[in-house]
């Protein structure tokens, strides 16, 4: 015979189940929608942020979020802040880019873009035309196109002359020029209240 405390008691532990799983599923509910805005929020500033710094709107959205899980809910999901490119981090932090053996700067002699990148000796040659190397004892290697003068010479052809292009260097030192970093502890701070307003909407 089930005792009548033993009938109250599963009754109860019932009752409390389905409130434990009615109030899990506002929780998860709430926390989905608390990441989803704090992820809007942190691509649309951290992107004006970029923007300030004087990156393209290439840059700008290069930057993108991701929140976890991205199928279902969760009480605790997470945000995911990056750049889709893989050296962006340069610009965040600061410091030293080293050549293979050399990089190569384009100098204001070369078309600053080439279509919508910026100038490469690969692109050069794809798109513009050969260079050569010039090699100077004791200074920068250079790379220069034959370019067109316009004068015609003695023969009756047109006259080119060298123009350097490019020039090699070992290493470039970059600046800091935006922080990523603040926009997401900026956003971070503002995640609780967000919370509050959305699980208070139940």
């Amino acid at each position: 015979m089930v005792s009548s405390l033993k009938i109250f008691a599963q009754a109860a532990s019932g009752q409390f189940d389905a409130a434990m799983a009615e109030s899990t599923k506002e929780l998860s509910a709430a926390s989905m929608a608390t990441a989803r805005k704090g992820a809007d929020i942190a691509k649309r500033e951290g992107r004006a942020n970029i923007a300030a710094a004087g990156f393209s709107q290439k840059w700008q959205n290069t930057l993108t979020t991701i929140v976890y899980p991205d199928k279902g809910v969760s009480t605790q999901p997470s945000i995911l802040l990056y750049s889709k490119i893989g050296y962006s981090n340069i610009f965040e932090d600061g410091g030293s880019i080293f050549g293979h053996p050399l990089l190569w700067l384009a100098l204001p002699t070369a078309p600053r873009m080439i279509g919508r990148n910026r100038t490469t000796p690969a692109l050069f040659v794809a798109h513009v035309g050969p260079l050569f190397p010039i090699i100077r004892t004791g200074r920068r290697p250079l790379l220069a196109a034959q370019v067109r003068t316009g004068q015609k010479g003695k023969r009756g052809g047109i006259q080119t002359k060298a123009v350097p292009m490019f020039v090699g260097i070992d290493e470039a030192t970059m600046k800091a020029r935006f922080s990523i970093h603040q926009v997401a502890e900026k956003v971070g701070d503002q995640l609780p209240a967000i919370f509050a307003a959305e699980f208070n909407k139940g």
